[in-house]
């Protein structure tokens, strides 16, 4: 039997490319960016929107810092900083020399150590030079240690509920891969294939594998760039479960949230739709909140806590 889905609008307005949300349990507030606008924002409960930061090149990612409410971790351009929400003051932990890419989206590890992924400049929604991206990790020497290469789209972070593989997600190359996880060192091994879009009749060929989350029975939940809908993944297998439809086709990404972590927040994008979609389309680009008759939607505490150990 299908769940049922209730699909409302959070924000009380459209971004460019909302990206990146994540949960805050403490202020309960969702963290998200507005990529090409360079915006780091929050909403709450009430709708509520407060900008903390705007930058002039693109912000990717944001992720609050453990025991510090103040202060986040912010991805402008190709170089992490971390951010006083308060100053706006930034402090740069590392920066990659190179103008031919950006960074993407970005978690943290259970042990707090920052994942970032870059991509090539986009010309046209996930067009980019094939493979010139990779997969990092901050170190504990506050360096970004490469971690995978021959990347295009770096998108989706997810780990495993008992931290032993995370899912990972190249947008372009329309794949969802997990891998072997040492949560004691960070290394990753033995990549494999959990989902190849361009092989299951599931997805049809514009679809696009975007940003991810992960629930209480450690199913993945895939963001659908230009389909209209996030999917429920067997973690297992690689199957479609079920799928959440919604008014807009280009959905970037999601994670749960709320009280009870029952309540699933989506970002979507306006920016790369055509005139006649974005009349088609009112609520593109706006925020989303999920919640379910079904006593299994929920997901657990992210790991949102940066930390340099």
């Amino acid at each position: 039997m299908s769940s049922t889905f209730h699909v409302e609008p959070f924000s009380t307005k459209h971004y460019e490319l909302g990206e990146g949300p994540h949960w805050h349990p403490k202020s309960k507030k969702l963290f998200f960016v507005d990529i090409p606008e360079g915006l780091v924002l929050t909403l709450d409960n009430e709708k509520k929107e407060e900008i903390l930061l705007k930058e002039q090149e693109p912000v990717s990612a944001v992720l609050p810092v453990d025991g510090e409410p103040n202060k986040m971790v912010v991805s402008v351009g190709t170089a992490v900083y971390s951010v006083d929400s308060t100053t706006g003051k930034k402090v740069l932990l590392d920066k990659l020399l190179r103008d031919d890419i950006r960074f993407n989206d970005a978690k943290c590890d259970p042990r707090g150590r920052l994942w970032i992924g870059t991509m090539g400049l986009e010309v046209s929604p996930a067009v980019v030079k094939a493979e010139q991206g990779s997969l990092y990790m901050l170190n504990s020497d506050g360096k970004l240690l490469e971690k995978m290469d021959k990347v295009t789209l770096s998108n989706g972070i997810s780990w495993s509920n008992d931290h032993k593989s995370i899912y990972y997600i190249d947008s372009v190359k329309r794949v969802v891969y997990v891998l072997d996880y040492d949560i004691e060192t960070g290394n990753i091994v033995n990549r494999r294939i959990l989902v190849d879009m361009n092989k299951d009749d599931e997805f049809n060929s514009k679809e696009l594998p975007d940003g991810m989350t992960i629930d209480i029975n450690g199913n993945l939940w895939v963001a659908i760039f230009r389909g209209s809908r996030i999917v429920n993944i067997d973690a297992k297998t690689g199957k479609v479960i079920q799928s959440i439809r919604f008014p807009t086709s280009l959905i970037t990404s999601c994670c749960f949230g709320g009280t009870n972590l029952d309540e699933m927040y989506v970002t979507s994008s306006y920016k790369f739709l055509d005139n006649e979609l974005k009349v088609k389309e009112p609520l593109a680009g706006y925020v989303f909140k999920v919640t379910s008759d079904d006593k299994n939607f929920r997901g657990r505490e992210a790991n949102f806590d940066f930390c340099q150990n």
